[in-house]
């Protein structure tokens, strides 16, 4: 029954949107359909930046990469089967071409400083690649060589001191000399003999040449000297062969890696790596401040060997392995290390969590010391409990879940962490979740963060680049730049074209299905936030109508002198919000969506708030 009262419905603080309910069940500060909006510094709702493409390269986008080398920043880019450093000088974009020739995949790339130098090193899913600041070049060019023996006699024998590194087919064994012409290696079907070297009575290390000094047999793996080489001191071993006996397969094992991780006993010194297609559940490491060397001993089988390890998370003095979903065995391990008696590094492996693994392996990431990644029906989080130190996982994207598990291909999602928030980008579309927005759960470090949807990004892979600006990368080879604020009014739109931002209410009855209600024309208005170019339509859709166009208004600012659309000007000073009212009454509804939407290139958008004027009628019906 009509009161002759006015109500009045504020939508304010608003927040991100929410797909886990019906529309009608939405609180007032979440959106059951925004689109290509965020948070302006964790607050209010504003249409996101505008990305440009900035250079065309050959083939699918893998990866992005940004480093830093003794001071010096740099872009890489890998794309098709070429590696690219990417330049921006006075905003013009450069792509060399550093390496040709690569895996056409994805791959990973960490940073690591070694003997005082730093260096940035590269899996491209089929080679192993070392930048020093000059070019790239395969890490097995100049690894590290292992000595396999010592304490060896001519004849045989002796003591295993380290062991083989998979990257290089070189090896080093020390003899102690004695009478005897002939020196047995290890191995026979040699690939060469590369040096042979003796120490001298005054403790020089003497390199002596083929021909001279000694021949050999690498068919039978045999070096034969002229003379004999005593030692000159007892016990000690004076005659070193260094030499190459490869073994299929071995280099392999981490050259065709494809996820990597730094970790170690007291720092980030060592290199751990999986994802090759071969041994899919099997993860290696190499030795300490030695990315070039891996001992052929350094590995580990990770829970069950027909599920994948899909990538690895540093959680404090831990590392967290996860490996796909297999609906019956542990997907998360974690890794401890220590030292036993003899100072001798150990990484125990130990089952953590079952059920929920990861169904990509380019989408984990810190965001704000919470280390997510992207299962088949979420993103979740690893997290300590209060009561003991167990580790449980925790859906952190409750507020989009039913729309990004409907997505196809997730295993072809990328993420990425970016200005406070965590980027899952697949199929066109980005899944934000906003890091400086919570929303409190009720059991231990059950909250939700804030989340928000993008369109029209066709992203294959994502990165941080050059000045710290987020990029992405295309099927098509584009290298894209997502734009600042420095761009000015520009950066709303997508390579020139506009970007559709739209906000809408729930889908509400004011706590009145009852009755009828009647929209006002006056006291009903949204409050949008100042930018020197901005305009919004705004849009009624009452009980399962479709949209009703209401009106549309532009609220400039005074712009700059060049942004001037005289055709707009309003005249209005200040720089405070702007306001649009709807003046357009509505008659006879239950339930009412108010939805407001930008869709003009160069235009900034932002919502701080929403007011709704309306009477309450006569008690309603079903409309036949």
């Amino acid at each position: 029954m009509a009161d002759g009262k006015l109500y009045v419905t504020t939508y304010e603080n608003l927040a991100g949107v929410d797909f886990s309910q019906e529309a009608t069940n939405v609180d007032n500060r979440h959106s059951p359909w925004s689109l290509n909006m965020i948070s302006d510094n964790g607050k209010n709702p504003v249409k996101r930046n505008g990305w440009e493409t900035v250079a065309q390269l050959e083939g699918e986008v893998h990866n992005i990469w940004r480093t830093k080398l003794d001071g010096v920043e740099y872009m890489f880019v890998h794309a098709g089967t070429n590696i690219y450093q990417i330049d921006c000088t006075d905003g013009e974009y450069t792509a060399t071409v550093v390496r040709y020739g690569e895996a056409d995949k994805k791959g990973c790339g960490f940073f690591f400083r070694e003997n005082e130098k730093d260096s940035f090193y590269i899996f491209t899913g089929g080679d192993y690649l070392k930048f020093n600041g000059e070019k790239f070049k395969p890490v097995s060019d100049d690894c590290y060589i292992p000595t396999t023996v010592i304490a060896r006699t001519p004849s045989g024998g002796g003591e295993s001191y380290e062991e083989i590194n998979l990257l290089s087919s070189k090896m080093c064994e020390k003899f102690t000399g004695d009478t005897s012409l002939i020196y047995q290696l290890s191995y026979d079907w040699l690939e060469s003999i590369d040096k042979v070297e003796i120490l001298t009575e005054d403790g020089e290390i003497k390199t002596l040449e083929r021909g001279i000094d000694y021949d050999y047999n690498l068919l039978l793996g045999i070096v034969t000297f002229v003379e004999a080489k005593e030692t000159p001191i007892k016990g000690h071993d004076n005659v070193y062969i260094t030499y190459t006996k490869k073994i299929d397969g071995y280099a392999e094992k981490i050259t065709k890696s494809t996820i990597c991780c730094t970790y170690g006993v007291g720092g980030y010194n060592r290199v751990f790596c999986s994802g090759n297609p071969d041994y899919i559940a099997y993860d290696f490491w190499s030795d300490i401040f030695r990315p070039s060397y891996w001992p052929d001993l350094n590995y580990a089988i990770v829970g069950a060997a027909n599920t994948a390890v899909q990538g690895y998370l540093k959680i404090g003095k831990e590392v967290a392995i996860i490996k796909e979903s297999s609906g019956q065995d542990t997907a998360i391990f974690m890794r401890t290390g220590s030292l036993d008696d003899k100072g001798k590094a150990l990484f125990r492996v130990e089952p953590g969590i079952a059920g929920v693994g990861a169904v990509s392996k380019n989408t984990f990431g810190l965001l704000n010391d919470d280390p997510l990644f992207l299962n088949e029906t979420g993103v979740y989080a690893i997290c300590p409990t209060y009561l003991n130190y167990d580790r449980v996982v925790r859906n952190r994207s409750r507020f989009v879940d039913p729309q990004l598990r409907n997505e196809e291909n997730l295993e072809n999602a990328v993420s990425c962490v970016w200005n406070g928030c965590w980027l899952v980008a697949v199929n066109g579309r980005v899944y934000v979740l906003d890091g400086r927005k919570k929303y409190a759960g009720k059991a231990d470090n059950d909250y939700q963060y804030e989340c928000y949807l993008w369109d029209n990004v066709p992203a294959k892979a994502m990165g941080i680049g050059l000045k710290g600006d987020l990029y992405f990368g295309t099927q098509d080879g584009r290298l894209c730049r997502f734009k600042t604020e420095a761009d000015g009014i520009k950066r709303f739109s997508d390579d020139g074209q506009p970007i559709r931002a739209v906000w809408s209410t729930p889908v509400s009855d004011d706590g009145a299905i009852q009755y009828f209600k009647t929209l006002r024309r006056k006291g009903c208005l949204v409050v949008l936030a100042p930018y020197s170019r901005s305009s919004c339509r705004v849009y009624y859709a009452a009980d399962g109508r479709e949209e009703k166009f209401v009106r549309e208004g532009a609220v400039d600012l005074c712009p700059l002198f060049e942004e001037i659309d005289f055709s707009r000007i309003s005249f209005e000073t200040g720089t405070g919000p702007r306001e649009i009212y709807f003046n357009r009454r509505y008659r006879r509804y239950k339930r009412l969506q108010l939805v407001f939407e930008n869709n003009k290139a160069d235009e900034g958008f932002g919502i701080f708030k929403i007011v709704k004027t309306y009477e309450i009628k006569s008690y309603s019906k079903n409309r036949g």
